[in-house]
């Protein structure tokens, strides 16, 4: 095949072919095998995706997390890697989901006997790195994801920012 590549270019016979535009929905769903055309999703685990067109093995690929899986027009499901997705197609908007989430405002009460950093509280949010509070901003805690009620992680939010993102 890479023989048949080289001599066309060669030849300069290559023609030009512009791709119709098409638009996918997100699904959210743990099979990607159960996807409808038009529609994808976004791996959550290392998968090997199959790609079937009229009954016939087309492809099988190993993506990882953060992959996505799309369904065509003609209900052939195909994936690609998140770095041909940012290739090939515009990213629309995405929206986040209503989280309600227990927490509390830091108080010079409730941080007194916390080693400050240059006045700052410093914790590791649940997403990693490092961030910086101060005193009227709030921890907000996070579920862990077992049928019990205790918290595993928690991350901070600005004073301001809490009061136009969170009621």
């Amino acid at each position: 095949m890479d023989e048949l590549v080289k001599e066309i270019k060669k030849s300069k016979k290559l023609q030009t072919f512009t791709r119709k535009s098409d638009t996918y929905k997100y699904i959210n769903i743990g099979n990607y095998k159960h996807l409808k055309p038009l529609t994808y999703t976004i791996l959550l685990k290392d998968t090997m995706v199959t790609t079937n067109i009229n009954g016939k093995l087309e492809n099988k690929q190993k993506l990882q997390r953060g992959d996505y899986v799309l369904c065509g027009r003609k209900k052939e499901i195909y994936g690609h890697k998140l770095e041909k997705i940012l290739n090939l197609f515009d990213l629309g908007n995405i929206k986040n989901k209503i989280v309600k989430r227990k927490g509390f405002k830091l108080t010079k009460k409730n941080i007194k006997n916390l080693d400050l950093e240059k006045n700052r509280i410093v914790i590791t949010p649940s997403w990693g790195g490092k961030q910086y509070l101060s005193e009227n901003d709030y921890l907000l805690l996070e579920l862990k994801d077992t049928p019990n009620t205790s918290y595993s992680n928690y991350y901070g939010i600005e004073n301001s920012a809490f009061k136009k993102t969170y009621k």
